[in-house]
């Protein structure tokens, strides 16, 4: 029997535990082949990257996980691996088209596609998420890491929660012998994440404390990066307020735009989000999916990827098995989280955490993620044995 093929686009922190599931569950009861195709060999931890940028802080290898000695333990056939990423689809003709690693290019034929292409950070190529292939990746941070190590003055753009943890942790480890800047567009930090004011302002108390500088109802207009007399690059920074600031290092971090540019624009929202209904299908087709950032169903938080997993697992062990209701739709929808959950590192001591309408313990935040950043259980999760809140 011919194997049913399902593609997945992205191997990171919904595409490789969602192959795993499939893997487990799915393809001991059908005939079913799983083809991955990502650039990157090794899985980036990078929720731990806002401590990782500085030198020493946390080694490569707890930081990057490689991929296949976790599917090793499945039948050769039932899985491939693939070092490339997409340029375009044909959703007509069931295909993809993957410009290899070695410059080559492949036509891979899909009978269902799931898209999880991730995310990037908007205003520039840091290496606070994957910026191509592992080696690439870590090259990029290594590069950053010693600029951050040779830095007196930092200025980091949005005051979101990538930004206000990188602060948090630049100035924690550095203390005084740096000058860290943090520039919010808003009157506080955290605007726009749903967090509660007493959280946002205890975010600011503590980042106070460590001796961040914020810049409040401010942007960045316009950065250029020039080199020294003394031979090294310095950046000049032009902000809406008129002023202008000088500084050794620059981190535009101000959100996060989906990786869905090689799709057809019939496929997106004007966000550049896929387009999903409750079935987590992307909208004016059949047979693909979209899960984790590329959507358009929740806030792009790594807190919603275990119900996203979960779910679109069961949906498509239940397409393997053609169980589907008369009128060939699926028997039931996704539920979106809706509940804000967020924890915050700032450094090995301060943190901040919220779950729903509820303050969470500074101490238990930073028992839970401030500590190690959750780098203890990346192999676990990597290797296909847990989720990251729930059970595989």
């Amino acid at each position: 029997m011919t194997p049913q093929t399902i593609v997945i686009l992205g191997a990171g922190f919904t595409g490789l535990p969602l192959a795993h599931k499939l893997l487990t569950y799915t393809a001991p009861k059908t005939s079913l082949k799983i083809i991955i195709v990502s650039p990157s060999s090794k899985f980036y931890w990078n929720l731990a990257a806002t401590r990782g940028i500085i030198p020493g802080a946390i080694p490569d290898s707890q930081l990057f996980l490689p991929i296949e000695p976790g599917l090793a333990r499945y039948p050769s056939d039932q899985w491939d691996f693939v070092h490339g990423k997409a340029t375009s689809i044909d959703p007509d003709s069931n295909t993809v088209q993957i410009l290899l690693n070695d410059g080559e290019k492949r036509t891979i034929t899909y009978g269902q596609l799931v898209i999880a292409t991730g995310s990037y950070i908007n205003g520039g190529d840091l290496p606070l998420k994957l910026v191509g292939t592992a080696t690439a990746t870590i090259t990029a941070l290594h590069i950053l890491q010693g600029r951050i190590g040779g830095a007196k003055s930092i200025v980091i753009a949005g005051a979101g929660p990538t930004g206000v943890e990188v602060a948090g942790e630049l100035a924690s480890f550095y203390g005084k012998n740096k000058k860290v800047t943090l520039v919010s567009s808003s009157e506080h930090v955290l605007a726009g994440s749903n967090v509660l004011p007493s959280l946002a302002s205890g975010v600011e108390r503590d980042l106070k404390g460590l001796g961040v500088e914020i810049m409040a109802n401010t942007r960045v207009v316009k950065a250029e990066t020039r080199v020294t007399a003394a031979g090294g690059p310095t950046n000049d920074l032009n902000l809406s307020t008129g002023a202008s600031l000088t500084a050794d290092v620059y981190l535009s971090l101000f959100g996060l735009t989906a990786n869905t540019g090689f799709l057809p624009h019939h496929l997106l929202g004007e966000n550049g989000n896929v387009r999903l209904d409750q079935n987590m299908r992307v909208k004016g087709t059949t047979n693909i999916w979209g899960i984790g950032d590329v959507g358009d169903m929740e806030p792009k938080q790594v807190t919603n990827t275990d119900g996203q997993i979960i779910y679109l697992a069961g949906v498509l062990d239940q397409v393997m098995a053609g169980k589907t209701t008369a009128a060939g739709g699926l028997l039931k929808e996704y539920k979106p989280l809706n509940k804000t959950m967020i924890f915050l590192s700032l450094g090995p001591k301060y943190a901040a955490g919220q779950v729903g309408g509820w303050r969470l313990w500074a101490w238990l935040v930073n028992y839970v993620k401030g500590r190690r950043i959750f780098v203890d259980t990346a192999p676990d999760y990597v290797n296909g044995k847990k989720l990251r809140h729930a059970s595989m």
